[in-house]
């Protein structure tokens, strides 16, 4: 992954310039991540659509987005991405730059946050570390079988239908209190229908893209900012409590 951080621009609320600084600290006071908040990180291609080019967001992404994301997990505990996402992504244990491992202060002391995935079928890539990873499954799916390979490590979250608050709750059990989901837009519409989603950090890119579409702003929300570089929009909108 390329960690180069350029310049990005605030335009809402109040205009101001954000050049990289070791430790990001203007960044992650702007995104600043309570306990047990959860926070929902999607991308955008200009069309809407969740996919870049190759099919994957990898293609949608640019070094001012990626900046904006490090910066979104290096102030979590958890990434939560859906296991189909999580293969198509490539996604392996989730790291971050020194400076924002060392700048980091999360319930979770260790240098970046876990993972969870949200599987059925129990089918995560490769390589993943069992004492950073997490899935989270429904009873009765093949992941939840007592001999299945990361039965120590799954959390059942419902009978045949997931219940996100659930899962919310399980992995709090586990100190793990700020949650950034990171989707696909499945899941991320889930999240969001269920009503489990404290605020939404969206990126939209001047890329056009393919497949499914990424799950709008609901229309209850209000903009906390709004920042841009390199094409992209970068907003935070924050979701009220139903």
């Amino acid at each position: 992954m390329n960690h180069a951080r350029p310049t990005v621009r605030q335009d809402f609320p109040t205009p101001a310039t954000m050049p990289p600084e070791p430790g990001e600290a203007h960044l992650r006071e702007l995104y600043a991540h309570p306990s047990g908040a959860v926070r929902l990180g999607m991308i955008a291609a200009a069309n809407g659509k969740a996919s870049g080019p190759d099919g994957s967001s990898r293609s949608l992404n640019g070094p001012e987005d990626l900046r904006i994301m490090l910066v979104l997990r290096s102030v979590a505990d958890v990434v939560l991405v859906g296991a189909a996402t999580a293969r198509v992504e490539r996604y392996g244990d989730i790291t971050v730059p020194a400076d924002l491992a060392e700048a980091r202060e999360t319930g979770d002391s260790t240098s970046a946050p876990a993972l969870a995935l949200v599987t059925r079928t129990g089918e995560v890539p490769a390589g993943l570390s069992r004492q950073r990873t997490w899935l989270i499954t429904t009873a009765g799916t093949p992941a939840a079988e007592p001999r299945a390979p990361w039965a120590d490590r799954t959390l059942l979250a419902g009978t045949t239908t997931l219940d996100l608050a659930l899962a919310l709750r399980l992995l709090q059990e586990q100190g793990l209190s700020r949650v950034l989901c990171e989707g696909g837009p499945q899941l991320a519409a889930q999240m969001l229908s269920q009503g489990v989603v404290d605020d939404y950090c969206l990126t939209t890119s001047s890329v056009e893209g393919t497949g499914s579409d990424t799950p709008p702003v609901p229309a209850h929300a209000t903009v906390a900012h709004r920042l841009n570089g390199g094409g992209f929009r970068m907003e935070r909108w924050i979701i009220p409590a139903p």
